[in-house]
């Protein structure tokens, strides 16, 4: 049967009916194995996911992701980074038989270089410099980049127009991993020592917590 008219063959088959009817125009002529399913075909389907997810978002929302998109693709034309994406690692420096497992969302790196971008899309700014949970990423996937004198790491959250970047050098990470250290063996030892501190925004005792509440609430 003819190929079916429609908005991606019109001009073809304008210019040129045989096209709609290759295999009585060519005799013995067959259809590619890989009609329609090309890498270039693969890739534009996948772009064209993205931005029919991206549209369903208000315009200042788009543009957010736009200007996050844009920040990530500046960080990767600096060097020929290898990159991974929603990157899995774990707190290797803990002396435990399972390691505790982490996720970051954008890992770039060579060998003397590392950064990594943690995408946030809440409207309350959240501090890049003395992030705890960076410092956590940065000494997770540091091993990537055994040459490197620190990690960049980067808070892109476009939504409360907080896109900004600091440097933990290994100084700075080998302090945290020894405070991570002395943290869990109080810890596991059972401390029950209270210390107030922003840190408790999401913590389940809170009473004024953002996230889930438990009861009886904290009072210190």
């Amino acid at each position: 049967m003819p190929e079916r008219f429609s908005a991606s063959v019109a001009s073809r088959h304008l210019s040129c009916h045989a096209s709609a009817n290759l295999d009585l125009a060519i005799p013995g002529w067959t259809p590619p194995d890989n009609d329609g399913d090309t890498k270039a075909s693969i890739k534009g389907t996948d772009i064209h996911k993205i931005l029919e997810d991206a549209a369903a978002y208000t315009p200042r929302e788009m543009q957010g992701i736009a200007e996050a998109m844009a920040y990530v693709a500046a960080l990767r034309q600096k060097r020929r980074f290898a990159i991974l994406t929603e990157a899995a690692s774990e707190g290797w420096w803990f002396d435990v038989p399972q390691k505790p497992k982490t996720t970051a969302d954008v890992v770039l790196y060579v060998q003397d270089e590392l950064h990594i971008v943690d995408y946030k899309f809440g409207k309350i700014p959240v501090e890049v410099h003395g992030n705890t949970q960076g410092m956590y990423y940065a000494l997770a996937f540091l091993p990537l980049a055994p040459k490197a004198k620190g990690v960049h790491f980067h808070i892109v959250q476009p939504f409360a127009n907080n896109i900004d970047s600091t440097f933990f050098t290994t100084v700075e990470l080998e302090q945290f991993r020894l405070d991570c250290l002395a943290a869990e063996k109080e810890i596991q030892a059972g401390s029950t020592v209270f210390q107030p501190s922003d840190a408790c925004m999401f913590c389940p005792a809170n009473p004024h917590t953002r996230g889930a509440k438990g009861t009886p609430k904290c009072q210190a």
